[in-house]
């Protein structure tokens, strides 16, 4: 009996620690117009930001409320943020906004 409760432990112990922990990762097309504030930085700060109905972006759905979505490639000026010039690279939208492209 000890036997199959150390087992038992150990196997969810090992399921726990799984690092992928169900994550999808692919291509979020928006089913729905979604508007969010991004931040683009420099003297311009943040702008109001419309995603049209079939714009595809990479992401990941990590089976929370929100997709997490690349809206922009990392570069130099977002290196040792934050400063005025850094800008958003990725944002959270509700998943009902997007579907993933098969």
């Amino acid at each position: 009996m000890k036997n199959i409760v150390i087992v038992l432990f150990l196997v969810s112990f090992i399921t726990a620690c799984d690092t992928d922990n169900g994550k999808i990762e692919g291509e979020f097309e928006f089913v729905k117009m979604y508007s969010a504030e991004i931040t683009v930085g420099g003297v311009v700060g943040t702008i109001e930001r419309k995603f049209e109905v079939g714009e595809v972006y990479d992401g990941t759905d990590e089976g929370i409320a929100t997709i997490t979505i690349k809206i922009a490639e990392h570069s130099e000026l977002n290196e040792n943020c934050p400063n005025n010039l850094c800008y958003q690279e990725f944002l959270r939208v509700p998943r009902g906004y997007l579907k993933l492209v098969e």
